[in-house]
């Protein structure tokens, strides 16, 4: 579903109404899958008539703490973050089971893919940062968080609790046991990086990517199953058409 705020748009896409197979079924968006890419291709013309739009900025997506500003170059930005200003472009990230983020203030717009490492490092606050030097108040940007893995479905090893530390991150806040399993909130993670930054306006999505995997690609799911090679779901923002 397109959704409406303000001058903008955006859509969390889900992974049916495609033309993939398999594994791939059905509107995988990724060109560094191992699905045929002409049916990437017809997936992604099938996104850009639904969100109306002629072209679609996609970063190369590197698990990085790393935000741009669109400057109208045609090129493959190495980042996880982008944010445009007053312009027709629409931005893009793909996920299976990191979570897409959503920015949309008075003159800008933004978009960002976060994994726990680009979490764990940063990403959050440097998007933050980034918007807030173009627009007048924290109060005037709004935040969406499409949806991502849950902590039911986000096991961990003991190892995790070491990078956490590493980070200066607290592990007893974020991590739950249960008979001798560990599980990450990841949401409640997203959620407090942004309110310490003081960002009220934020709408967290509570949709599980693994246990919906009819819904939504999921790595961990696939990865469980045995399958290495896995889809991704497109997320979109762009200004309303006129």
């Amino acid at each position: 579903m397109i959704n409406s705020f303000k001058k903008y748009k955006f859509c969390f896409f889900n992974r049916n109404d495609g033309v993939s197979k398999k594994e791939f079924k059905s509107l995988n968006c990724s060109s560094s899958s191992q699905d045929f890419k002409e049916n990437v291709k017809k997936n992604l013309e099938i996104v850009k008539k639904k969100f109306n739009s002629k072209e679609i900025l996609l970063m190369n997506q590197i698990h990085s703490n790393k935000i741009f500003l669109f400057n109208k170059v045609k090129k493959k930005y190495k980042a996880d973050g982008i944010i445009a200003r007053n312009t027709n472009v629409t931005l893009g990230v793909l996920t299976a089971d990191c979570a897409p983020i959503i920015m949309l203030g008075k003159n800008n717009f933004g978009i960002i893919h976060a994994g726990w490492r680009g979490t764990f490092s940063g990403i959050i606050e440097n998007s933050v940062k980034k918007i807030l030097k173009y627009e007048d108040s924290l109060n005037d940007i709004h935040f969406f968080v499409g949806p991502h893995l849950m902590k039911k479905s986000f096991e961990v090893k003991k190892d995790f609790i070491t990078t956490m530390k590493n980070f200066g991150l607290p592990p007893k806040k974020f991590l739950e046991q249960n008979n001798n399993r560990i599980f990450f909130d990841f949401s409640s993670m997203i959620k407090s990086k942004f309110q310490k930054l003081g960002v009220k306006n934020l709408n967290i999505s509570n949709e599980d990517t693994f246990s919906n995997p009819k819904k939504f690609f999921s790595y961990r799911y696939y990865l469980k199953k045995g399958i290495k090679s896995c889809g991704r779901q497109i997320s979109l923002v762009g200004i309303k058409d006129n």
